[in-house]
């Protein structure tokens, strides 16, 4: 049997995590951090654990109130857009592509997104959603298919600035190397922000976990601390064949993916992809924890799925929708996780791919 912990990290100053391409002091002057991705967190809960647990999913960007209290955000769903000049945001809908027009997909997606007329795409909203406001939105309700901005709650700007520092390269003998000098930003998150992480561990383990441990790269600390009451945005709360209408699933992606096929998720028996909203890939560093404290190895650059992408499925029917989002009596849900990778896949354990499900029209 497993339970379910949330840790939540506060970093104690700049983050400073790198997405695996190279960089050379001596080619190049500038290096960007970048948002934390599963792998970083993955490995900040083995440290603050003492091990790795069964599961990690995250991360999740939250504020923390005064009295202790985690909110989770959550980017602004892909097919959300703002509606030039009017104040509005609209939800795209698959609609059938305009006659003769093609794209480089083929087949793989039958319909475009639209919202008639209203807008056009590429016009992302972005910012990010508390959970409740996700909530709304998996149930169908927080932009159907059109609403003024004001009433949507959502942060518009990222807590987070990007801070410069001035580094310069050493040598073996830790002597300063000339010529090399370069700047690398950091990022600074503002007061009371930090990153959930759901810990999925074994019913005997002991959670307690360390008050710090380190967070990214260059010695930087995040503090830990359990996080209670906090879960993913629930599913759609109707049940039977009104839970997914017509077998329609919006599938959400809260943290990035790396699936086998590139963008395009694995599909299950019986469902087909009518259309998606992805926006561009991000680059992720993945490595395998060295034995005995040692140093990651095969450290990868990858490209990933970014969080916040939307894909519609479309089963056969409610009742075999619902069975495959929040599962049945011979499977588990998909809802609330890791999604496309065998049980044991390192990817899944660390965290990429964490799925919800809602609806769309």
């Amino acid at each position: 049997m497993t339970r379910s912990v949330w840790l939540a990290f506060t970093p104690r100053d700049s983050l400073f995590i790198r997405d695996g391409r190279a960089f050379d002091a001596g080619a190049d002057n500038a290096a960007r951090a970048v948002w934390p991705n599963p792998s970083t967190l993955a490995g900040a809960v083995g440290a603050a654990l003492g091990g790795e647990p069964d599961e990690v999913r995250g991360p999740v960007l939250a504020r923390r109130s005064r009295g202790g209290r985690w909110t989770p955000y959550f980017p602004v769903p892909a097919d959300i857009v703002a509606v030039p000049d009017s104040g509005e945001v609209a939800r795209l809908r698959p609609g059938k592509a305009p006659e003769g027009s093609a794209t480089d997909l083929g087949d793989a997606v039958p319909c475009w997104l639209d919202a008639a007329g209203k807008a056009g795409t590429g016009q992302s909203w972005g910012g990010w959603l508390p959970g409740e406001e996700l909530r709304r939105y998996l149930a169908g309700e927080l932009v159907a298919p059109v609403a003024r901005a004001g009433d949507v709650e959502c942060l518009r700007e990222t807590p987070v600035q990007s801070e410069p520092h001035v580094g310069l390269a050493r040598t073996d003998e830790h002597t300063a190397r000339p010529g090399f000098l370069y700047q690398a930003a950091h990022l600074r998150m503002a007061d009371g922000w930090g990153f959930l992480a759901e810990c999925v561990v074994s019913d005997g383990w002991d959670v307690e976990p360390r008050q710090s441990v380190p967070f990214g790269g260059r010695g930087r600390l995040a503090w830990v601390e359990v996080a209670g009451s906090v879960r993913w945005p629930q599913p759609p709360q109707r049940t039977g064949p009104h839970t997914f209408p017509d077998g329609r699933i919006a599938l959400y992606v809260a943290t990035p993916a790396l699936w086998h096929d590139g963008w395009r998720p694995p599909l299950p028996d019986g469902a087909k992809l009518v259309a998606a909203a992805v926006p561009d890939a991000e680059p992720v560093a993945t490595a395998k924890p060295g034995r005995g404290g040692a140093r990651p190895t095969d450290r990868m650059l990858r490209w990933a799925v970014p969080a916040g992408s939307v894909y519609c499925l479309k089963f056969a029917d409610a009742a075999a929708a619902s069975a495959w989002a929040l599962g049945d009596a011979g499977r588990p849900r998909v809802h609330g996780t890791a999604y496309g990778r065998e049980p044991a896949d390192r990817l899944r354990t660390a965290g990429f791919g964490v799925v919800l499900t809602g609806v769309w029209t």
